[in-house]
């Protein structure tokens, strides 16, 4: 039964992150159960600017293009807003397969946001 409601997890974040950020956000979404699941045959079901990537650095990913995007608009190359990056990852990429790339965005001076009880300081 939990397999069944992956789909209104998703949907329920998207539309908490779109009432935030409205439509200025970029998903990064590792090759997961979600994304086999949202993006079958080369085609997406995410209607913003989607990234997938490998298990194991998503979260590096997700972290560039934040970077990148604060590096341009300090240098006044990118104009508009930056954007939220929100990256969804499940537990190979984020506590097995993906772990030091998870640890290693963490402890640079990046800002992230862990979205999980267990990630949290006790």
């Amino acid at each position: 039964m939990p397999r069944l409601w992956g789909g209104m997890v998703l949907n329920q974040l998207a539309t908490a992150a779109t009432a935030v950020a409205g439509n200025n956000i970029v998903y990064v979404n590792n090759t997961s159960c979600s994304e086999v699941s949202t993006s079958k045959d080369n085609v997406t079901s995410w209607n913003v600017p989607w990234v997938h990537h490998l298990f194991e650095s998503g979260a590096t990913v997700a972290d560039a293009i934040s970077t990148t995007k604060k590096i341009l608009k300090t240098k006044g190359l990118y104009e508009r807003e930056i954007p939220w990056v929100i990256h969804i990852g499940g537990d190979g990429s984020t506590y097995d397969i993906g772990f030091q790339f998870l640890k290693a965005a963490l402890i640079r001076t990046s800002s992230f946001v862990e979205m999980n009880e267990y990630l949290g300081q006790k």
